[in-house]
């Protein structure tokens, strides 16, 4: 918390939100290596020792950032795998068009993360993990549930729901293209459902 200013806690979340704004933005436009935290602290008006109160690291910023989006990304497609009025192949589909959605309106600070997890401390590594292994466990759950009602065939849960959360980078990361990227979602999931077997 700011020095001599005594925040609320909603108040310190709404701060740290307006931090992440825009040190993203500033990564955005400079790239990571060029945006220091003195022009991150210096766009939010506050010294850079205030920047320190909230943040310590330009990756604590983006992962505080990454963390939040998986968690909001999770919490919509609970809800999603939660509609017992679809069937599991629904509700698989409607998931995964759901994060595709959420790939392509994060893909700069999720190329970040897939090139940089590895070389992030411990502390953070943990963070990352935990996030993104509880959203896998919600697609994984989906999938488990049609092997149980016969719809899918049993297989390796785990690997299965990783494998799909993945086929969305490659569609979006693609530097050939076969189609425009709902086409290629579409045709995605329809080789993923239903194999390449003629």
């Amino acid at each position: 918390m700011p020095k001599g200013i005594m925040l609320t806690p909603e108040q310190q979340t709404q701060r740290r939100e307006e931090i992440v704004a825009i040190a993203l933005r500033l990564i955005d436009e400079n790239g990571f290596q060029k945006t220091s935290m003195r022009e991150i602290a210096e766009m939010a008006n506050m010294g850079k020792s205030s920047l320190y109160d909230f943040f310590k690291t330009k990756d604590e910023i983006i992962v505080y950032a990454v963390e939040q989006e998986i968690i909001s990304a999770a919490q919509e497609i609970q809800k999603i795998a939660s509609d017992g009025s679809s069937s599991p192949e629904q509700r698989l589909r409607k998931i995964m068009f759901r994060h595709h959605e959420h790939t392509r309106q994060n893909q700069n600070s999720l190329m970040w993360l897939n090139a940089e997890i590895t070389h992030l401390n411990e502390e953070y590594q943990k963070r990352l993990h935990t996030v993104r292994h509880a959203y896998q466990d919600i697609v994984q759950s989906v999938i488990e549930d049609g092997i149980t009602s016969g719809i899918f065939r049993k297989t390796d849960t785990v690997l299965t729901a990783r494998l799909l959360i993945n086929s969305t980078l490659s569609i979006i990361f693609t530097s050939r293209p076969s189609s425009d990227l709902e086409t290629m979602l579409e045709e995605t999931i329809r080789i993923f459902l239903r194999g390449i077997m003629a």
